[in-house]
């Protein structure tokens, strides 16, 4: 066993060492991210650098790239007289990461402070000394000579208000001294928890070129890593009810592959390069005669928890690839969203924007505005008092299934204050979007219930029971509003229970569902009154439960 260790070790030592020894043999290119194409789920990065060569077969070296590069999404590209001959990954375990930013500014900073408290305990030390020089030397005059009245008054004067000077400097530095250390306590914390994170090996990319003769050329290197991606966000402005709403298409932009994209314009892409984009295959279905045979539990349980998993992918799978049929043509941009070019494949739409970002490779997301749209809307208020007492103030939107959104959050703002978040599904099928804009109490609407008309009646072997409901709504606003007012009578589920509608008020009314609904344009200090009449008739010898 020990002969195995040992001849592993020997093997692991020495790819090691052909490793270092190809990156030795390699000339270094210095690189940069010139480009990066953001996807759904993960980014391809662009990295350019100048390489200075020299005549025959050699070597060109891309240090410190990401660890997780997909080594089979690597393409290299160049300008030059010179011929590609391959490309070789390596990941470099005994070379981490370089430092992030976060990580040499918080040292910075430390060594800042560190220098601050020196010094400030510098000038305590000296007061301090002072201090003591003058309580060493508080007599005056000789022994044998005596002291004048007006040189004591003058010494002690000088003595007292210099005990006092260092006093209050003593107190003065001690206190910027506590602020000093607390700050630096607070970064030497902030320093310890990023650097207690486990180091991150980095990569290389070797490759092997043939040159007729010395030359500068340019190479470009792109890769695929998966621990990047965007997911859309929306801002909705609505100023009043007369205008039309103004729809901001942002995207919130992350990766953590351990190196920073520093000034760069990305381009933010709807596909999903982590899906499988392998078209599925329909084999024959076969019927035969089920015959069941005798399993232990853990295969039974074991079985279970396959097939669910395949489920699972399944609807995952569909979820993203819905996600990505969400392209359609855009309309023209605005303000900053001009800057941004759109182009629109067969599975896919690209925002590139032409405004340099710095988004770092720490996780923390980067908000890209991709557009802005200005979009016809209509405005009505919304009201079910018996759910809850305050009316609503949506707003119908039409045009957006002509822009390339795709699902998610958006933060709603009107009369220029926030109201909320919201949720755009993109995968509906309605002509309209309808956003809730808040709660409106210049609209009121009660609901009260009739007692003397609520009344039950014993029939032979029956009951029939009945309930009446008076809702009135009133605008008290200075414009005229259109109010969407709903109640509901109930909906029987078995043939023994049997419901009247008495009186529903020229109400809509949804037999499957017994929702009513009134459609309402009330002029301002208007009001309107509604009533609501049914009767339930059940065996008595059974209960039903009604409001």
């Amino acid at each position: 066993m020990k002969k195995i260790v040992f001849l592993t070790l020997i093997i692991l030592n020495f790819k090691t060492m052909e490793i270092k020894a190809q990156q030795d043999n390699a000339t270094a290119v210095k690189s940069t991210v010139s480009g990066v194409t953001v996807f759904i789920r993960g980014a391809e990065v662009q990295r350019e650098g100048m390489a200075q060569l020299r005549a025959g077969a050699q070597q060109l070296l891309f240090d410190n790239l990401p660890q997780n590069i997909n080594a089979q999404s690597i393409q290299v590209s160049g300008q030059g007289n010179f011929t590609i001959l391959g490309v070789i990954h390596r990941i470099n375990h005994l070379k981490p990461a370089e430092k992030s930013k976060e990580v040499i500014d918080l040292e910075k900073s430390e060594e800042e402070l560190n220098d601050k408290i020196e010094q400030n305990q510098y000038a305590l030390n000296n007061f301090v000394s002072e201090e003591k020089m003058l309580e060493q030397n508080q007599s005056i005059g000789g022994s044998n000579t005596g002291v004048k009245v007006s040189d004591l008054i003058q010494f002690s004067d000088f003595y007292r208000s210099r005990l006092e000077n260092i006093a209050a400097k003593k107190l003065e530095i001690a206190k910027k001294m506590k602020e000093l250390s607390k700050e630096k306590d607070a970064v030497t914390r902030q320093l310890n928890e990023l650097r207690a994170k486990p180091e991150k090996a980095t990569s290389s990319v070797i490759v092997n070129i043939t040159a007729p003769a010395a030359a500068q050329a340019k190479i470009t290197v792109s890769y695929l890593v998966y621990n990047a991606g965007w997911s859309p966000s929306y801002d909705l402005r609505a100023k009043d009810i007369k205008n039309p709403v103004e729809l901001t298409y942002k995207a919130n932009v992350y990766q953590s592959t351990g190196e920073d994209w520093k000034n760069i314009k990305p381009t933010l892409s709807t596909g999903n390069p982590t899906v499988n984009s392998t078209k599925p295959t329909l084999d024959t279905w076969y019927l035969s005669f089920y015959e069941p045979a005798p399993v232990s539990n853990y295969q039974s349980f074991n079985s279970v928890r396959v097939q669910r998993s395949a489920v699972n992918k399944e609807v995952m799978a569909d979820d993203k690839y819905l996600l990505m049929e969400d392209a359609v043509e855009m309309s023209a941009p605005a303000t900053l969203a001009e800057l941004t070019v759109v182009q629109e494949s067969q599975t896919s739409v690209e925002f590139t924007v032409d405004v340099p970002y710095d988004i770092a490779g720490d996780g923390q997301p980067q908000a890209v505005e991709l557009a802005k749209h200005s979009l016809p809307a209509t405005y009505e208020y919304y009201a079910v008092r018996k759910l809850e007492k305050d009316v609503f103030l949506l707003a119908q939107i039409s045009g957006w299934e002509r822009l390339n959104l795709l699902s998610g959050n958006a933060n709603i703002f009107f009369e220029d204050r926030y109201v909320g978040e919201s949720f755009i599904e993109t995968r509906k099928t309605d002509d309209k979007l309808s956003l809730s804009l808040g709660r409106d109490h210049n609209i009121t609407v009660t609901r009260i219930r009739k007692k003397d008309f609520s009344e039950k009646q014993f029939l032979g072997s029956n009951i029939t029971e009945t309930r009446e409901w008076d809702l009135t709504v009133h605008n008290k606003k200075k414009d005229i509003v259109t109010i969407i007012v709903e109640d509901q009578i109930p909906v029987s589920t078995d043939k023994e229970i049997k419901v009247e509608a008495i009186n529903i008020s020229d109400a809509t009314k949804d037999n499957d569902t017994g929702k009513l609904t009134w459609r309402l344009n009330l002029k301002p200090a208007e009001s309107q009154s509604m009533n609501v009449k049914y009767s339930v008739k059940y065996p008595k010898n059974k209960k039903v439960i009604l409001e």
